[in-house]
């Protein structure tokens, strides 16, 4: 799709003010806003969106940020929600997911997404109501949502009940794990450092040697895409899904204007009042790894709702080991030593994962 961004006007952007406006972030009153002209006021309020939401905040919308425009313009009970392919999305389905955990209805984790599991979940509230168990979210079943919500406390039965399931235990022997090098040259190279070195390549190096480390202790290791070759965050999320791996690491490499910046970042699955238990703790294992073995700055482990975290049905974790833009760590990444290092790093995380180590800030 275009790209809208500080300098754009018309339509287009008169539409994205007005969302931005309906989320909160933009006072309508702001004069950028009577001209439809994408300025610094704009800019900043659709960065602000982005933070919150866990998507890149570099204040232009493409594809993944026009999608939480359109899902954040959805309020529950502005339409019916019931189970479509594809599946229906908004943050009218995410308030409902939040109500009904809160209520005691598992509906899965609250990634906006009305599945199969949040199905379910209503047909369990509406019979738990007297409502017509149709798994229809229409009018009837709004309102007992609403009304009930109001005398329970805000709270989320889904972490409970997914640690409940039983975390990993046992270790690597026999597991699936997909390892996702991202982006793809051509025609995505992701970021470039200083000297030319691009960031598919670096994941693709590192995938192959995390793999082998995997394989070796009896891990099947499946690869979301070959050498050169680009996939979409849809395309694979739906391979991850089909192919229902209990774990998948996707390996990227940070960027920033400053070439200043430097250290590992980890990213799991959080939202709202949810966050994954298992994204929790593999992500803090694969940041201790990371600092302890090869010494670079913590930039800490986060929750966010990226496309690839919130899309997938098994544990994700995205893992960005260095800066490619910071000269030194660029040249790090060049050197064999380091690679290894950073995938002897990811291995002992999910080794300690799948054995069932609570990372250190459950203990």
């Amino acid at each position: 799709m275009k790209l809208f961004r500080k300098g754009s006007s018309g339509r287009e952007v008169a539409d994205i003010q007005q969302r931005l406006s309906s989320a909160g972030f933009l006072d309508p009153s702001c004069p950028e806003v009577g001209e439809a002209m994408f300025g610094e006021v704009t800019e900043s309020a659709l960065k602000a969106f982005q933070q919150q939401r866990g998507l890149i905040a570099d204040g232009i919308v493409g594809q993944d940020t026009w999608r939480s425009l359109v899902e954040a313009s959805r309020e529950l009970g502005s339409r019916f929600l019931y189970l479509h392919e594809p599946p229906l999305r908004g943050d009218d389905v995410s308030e409902l997911q939040r109500r009904l955990n809160g209520l005691g209805f598992y509906s899965g984790k609250e990634d906006g997404i009305f599945d199969s599991q949040a199905a379910v979940a209503v047909e369990q509230f509406q019979r738990n109501c007297g409502i017509q168990a149709d798994g229809i979210v229409g009018v009837k079943t709004v309102d007992s949502l609403l009304r009930l919500s109001r005398v329970t406390r805000p709270t989320s039965v889904a972490p409970v009940h997914e640690s409940e399931k039983g975390l990993p235990s046992g270790g690597v022997d026999g597991r699936r794990v997909l390892i996702d090098p991202g982006h793809g040259y051509p025609p995505d190279p992701g970021e470039v450092g200083p000297s030319g070195l691009k960031e598919s390549e670096v994941a693709e190096r590192l995938a192959e040697l995390l793999g082998g480390q995997l394989v070796a202790a009896g891990a099947l290791v499946i690869y979301s895409r070959r050498r050169g070759e680009y996939l979409s965050e849809s395309e694979r999320s739906k391979l991850a899904n089909a192919q229902a791996v209990e774990l998948l690491l996707s390996i990227h490499l940070n960027g920033s204007v400053d070439a200043n910046a430097r250290g590992a970042s980890s990213f799991f699955f959080s939202r709202g009042n949810y966050r994954s238990p298992y994204g929790f703790r593999l992500a803090h294992h694969v940041q201790d790894e990371l600092v302890t073995r090869l010494g670079v700055p913590d930039c800490r482990a986060h929750g966010r709702a990226y496309p690839l975290l919130r899309e997938t049905r098994m544990p994700v974790v995205i893992i960005e080991p260095a800066f490619i833009t910071n000269p030194e760590e660029e040249a790090l990444l060049q050197d064999d030593s380091f690679l290894n290092g950073v995938a002897s790093a990811m291995f002992e995380a999910a080794r300690k994962y799948f054995s069932g180590v609570p990372s250190r800030l459950e203990q």
